[in-house]
């Protein structure tokens, strides 16, 4: 029999792979053992000590199903909470969006507003400026007009009273168009 029949032979008992090949690890299979050779060989292996690696691999097991189960609660913990921070996430995202989205229309407004209000502005420092030219000719016209009838005053204070009234009237007529 050889090294892999033995491993089958034990397998088919109830033994573990990897125990039987622990048991079959002293026996010369160049030999070409027999059955009652490989059972005599596997029988220290079949008592206490296959029982004791038993219960180490139960107990293992178990400490991995124990492990497995922790981490797999840890991990729905952690995943409903990383849901409900994306979930958090996206709403203060979306609250944000549409305050940047209103602060955005409000600064356009605001910037059409400005845009007028610097024409209109414009519109007024051209319009003062004009006023202000037109203002000084006024003054100009005004002082011409204060010269001559003073001028034209002075000329009437020269002539006597029946004279004075029909240069009075003259003039009155005269600035009247």
């Amino acid at each position: 029999m050889n090294k892999s029949q033995a491993i089958n032979l034990l397998e088919n008992e109830g033994w573990t792979k990897a125990d039987a090949m622990r048991a079959l690890e002293l026996i010369d299979f160049k030999t070409n053992p027999d059955e009652i050779t490989i059972r005599r060989a596997t029988s220290r292996f079949a008592g206490t000590e296959l029982i004791n690696r038993q219960r180490l691999q139960a107990a293992q097991k178990g400490m991995v199903t124990k492990k497995n189960k922790e981490i797999e609660i840890t991990h729905h913990e952690y995943t409903a909470k990383i849901n409900g921070l994306n979930q958090s996430y996206q709403k203060e995202q979306e609250k944000y969006a549409t305050q940047i989205q209103h602060l955005s229309n409000t600064n356009k407004v605001l910037e059409t507003q400005l845009q007028n209000a610097n024409t209109q502005n414009n519109e007024l420092v051209k319009a003062n400026q004009q006023l202000q030219k037109d203002n000084k000719d006024l003054k100009n016209i005004i002082d011409g007009i204060k010269l001559k009838l003073t001028m034209n005053i002075k000329q009437l204070l020269q002539y006597e009273d029946s004279e004075i009234r029909k240069a009075l009237i003259h003039m009155f007529k005269s600035t009247l168009g």
